[in-house]
């Protein structure tokens, strides 16, 4: 029972991250933070979209750009960008097997939010490291 208790706290917790970058950056829409196995583990998305769905989706965008980056030599993923003509999904690394999938509008611009980013878990990059407990 403890287990369950702190598995959501912890993601009562990375729910509320979630809300404060999308409360400090107006042009994020959404935001999930997925496994790399395609797991959902926090989500702060429109009522419209499936977390579930989305998860996969980032999952499926992340095995690709994986591949794609391996089979030209260029290292690890750290970042992938979609741009429509309405705003970005971009896809950030955070932590050992975890990703952050941010949307947002087409106004945003891009540096101050991925500065955010690295900043946040250069300070604290064991937020979402495999040995948290969830």
């Amino acid at each position: 029972m403890r287990f369950i208790k702190e598995k959501k706290e912890f993601k009562s917790s990375l729910e509320e991250l979630l809300k404060n970058v999308m409360d400090d950056v107006k042009e994020i829409q959404a935001a999930q933070i997925t496994a790399d196995t395609g797991q959902a583990l926090a989500s702060a998305l429109p009522s419209d979209v499936d977390d579930m769905r989305f998860a996969a989706i980032t999952a499926a965008l992340c095995s690709l750009s994986e591949r794609a980056i391996s089979e030209m030599g260029l290292g690890e993923l750290e970042q992938a960008y979609i741009k429509g003509d309405k705003g970005y999904v971009l896809v950030l690394r955070a932590g050992e097997d975890q990703v952050l999938t941010v949307t947002t509008t087409n106004k945003i611009k891009l540096a101050p939010i991925l500065f955010k980013h690295y900043k946040h878990f250069d300070n604290d990059d064991n937020l979402l490291s495999s040995e948290a407990s969830l």
